[in-house]
């Protein structure tokens, strides 16, 4: 199993350094995904979309299904030190069950800003569920560290830590983590993260990422885990671990 686990990181490892994300929007939930009818949504910008999302505090946006809309509002998020920033939509009220949503995203944002995490339509979609979510997500395993890797490519370095959990808990999910060098006076990284099939990857591409480390660095990770709805997981304790060391460069 942690052979696949790490195959699959390898994988993943070679696609982010083969091609950076690059200029443009990403959405959590992933589009496509079946949300609860209280969810909540989060906007990340990358590259010179950063700009454009970290403006977008106060404005406004619309969910919209054939005769329902609801409108959705920017809050502030969270920023990264490596090109990145996710801001919170709100709505302001509940959606229709069983109706397929569109974000409009060109409410407020330019038609030319690339979604990067889209099902091949231009605006991302969601499917509402059957109704709200008011469970917080329980615990079958907390948090841990599982592996890291680190790949040099032309383009820079990919560094990634897995976390690995698992939870009752049908709505999707993310992360918020507290990142500090453990050194005194060290600063913290604070920035978000999605759950996917019980991993989330903390760590960066060679263009950008949602958390910068040194190689070899001691590391303590503090994380809050919400669902899309903003139900709190009970807490956790932090966790501790050493940045992965990016191989050597190739003499010529």
């Amino acid at each position: 199993m942690y052979r696949l686990l790490f195959f699959f990181m390898l994988l993943l490892a070679r696609e982010a350094s083969a091609r950076c994300l690059g200029d443009g929007v990403q959405v959590f939930p992933r589009p496509g995904a079946t949300v609860p009818t209280n969810t909540r949504l989060l906007l990340e910008g990358i590259g010179t979309a950063r700009a454009l999302v970290a403006d977008l505090p106060g404005k406004t946006m619309r969910l919209q299904t054939e005769g329902h809309e609801v409108r959705v509002k920017a809050q502030r998020g969270w920023t990264s030190e490596l090109g990145r920033v996710t801001v919170v939509l709100k709505p302001d009220g509940k959606l229709l069950p069983d109706k397929t949503y569109t974000l409009r995203l060109d409410d407020a944002l330019p038609g030319t800003v690339k979604l990067l995490n889209g099902t091949g339509t231009s605006l991302p979609e969601w499917l509402a569920g059957k109704g709200p979510d008011k469970v917080a997500p329980t615990w079958i395993k907390r948090p841990a560290v599982s592996e890291g890797l680190a790949r040099r490519s032309a383009e820079g370095i990919t560094r990634y830590v897995r976390l690995t959990m698992s939870m009752r808990e049908e709505s999707p999910s993310y992360l918020v983590v507290t990142l500090t060098r453990k050194q005194a006076g060290a600063s913290s990284q604070h920035y978000v993260i999605p759950v996917v099939n019980g991993s989330a990857l903390l760590g960066h591409e060679p263009c950008s990422g949602a958390f910068g480390f040194e190689d070899g660095k001691s590391y303590r990770a503090r994380v809050e885990v919400f669902d899309s709805a903003g139900n709190l997981a009970p807490p956790v304790p932090p966790m501790d671990f050493e940045a992965p060391t990016a191989p050597a460069e190739k003499s010529e």
